[in-house]
């Protein structure tokens, strides 16, 4: 191409570049890890439906992270800062929101536990054993019910009494115990395990039994289990004793595994049903 000789210096560096010349140095490609990035970070609100899902989070921050790094090396090559960006803040956000909302359950959840068992202790230490007994039926059969008519049902004749012995013989003996000296003392110490399946929740508290020592109770201290389950209402909990385990040796309970529900609503490992 002929240059005009009568163009200035100036004239010839700013004389317009064509189109095709200018094109390809412009092309920029999203980075692929700002779009898996940001697609974790969209998933990462199924971080509220279980702990698992905090991968997801952790994921989108990582690739977020990484992807923007990326970027900023290479401006003239990748772009996708805003998807970067957009999956780290949704990572960020939901997983952070997510583990708030569990420590806030989780909290809630120990202080009724804790609650329930400084009750049921008191229940087992004053009362007789039909003030116990009472919670180990579910809130809605025990609500119209004295704690005596529950005990009288229970106990019936013939099989029903063989079968309260058998059901509740270690809460029978702890009671005893208690009953057979008035030093002899029963004190909540600490929730051993608790898990939540739903709305539902699983707790297994540890109590201390201590006293002066006899010939029956030659162990001045010796513990005992308070197994129970609660089903969570208005941010409380409505709890049923399942089982009292004594004299038990601490941090030997092993809890059941979580049933596997079989596709139709039931649990594989069977039905509850009212004691």
């Amino acid at each position: 191409m002929a240059i005009d000789s009568n163009l200035t210096p100036s004239q010839h560096e700013t004389a317009p570049v064509s189109a095709i010349e200018n094109e390809f140095p412009t092309y920029r490609a999203i980075s692929p890890g700002a779009v898996v990035g940001l697609l974790f970070g969209v998933l990462s609100v199924l971080c509220f439906t279980h702990w698992f899902f905090l991968t997801f989070a952790a994921a989108a921050i990582l690739l977020g992270f990484l992807a923007n790094r990326k970027i900023q090396r290479m401006p003239d090559v990748l772009t996708g800062r805003g998807f970067a960006q957009a999956g780290i803040a949704l990572g960020l956000v939901f997983g952070l929101a997510s583990l708030t909302a569990a420590g806030v359950q989780d909290f809630l959840l120990l202080s009724n536990a804790k609650k329930f068992a400084r009750t049921y202790t008191a229940a087992l230490q004053k009362g007789p054993i039909d003030e116990a007994i009472y919670y180990h039926q579910p809130p809605d059969f025990r609500k119209d019910k004295t704690p005596a008519e529950i005990y009288k049902s229970m106990k019936g004749s013939g099989n029903s009494e063989r079968m309260f012995q058998m059901e509740m013989g270690e809460l029978l003996a702890l009671k005893a115990r208690l009953g057979s000296s008035p030093e002899e003392k029963l004190h909540f110490v600490e929730i051993e395990n608790h898990r939540t399946d739903g709305l539902n929740a699983h707790v297994s508290a540890l109590l201390e039994v201590h006293g002066p020592g006899s010939k029956d109770y030659p162990n001045k201290e010796e513990f005992a289990l308070v197994v129970y389950q609660g089903q969570a209402k208005n941010r409380k909990y409505e709890w049923t004793v399942d089982s009292v385990k004594y004299p038990y040796k601490p941090d030997t309970y092993v809890p059941p595994e979580k049933p596997v529900d079989d596709g139709h609503g039931h649990d594989q490992g069977g039905h509850g049903h009212p004691h």
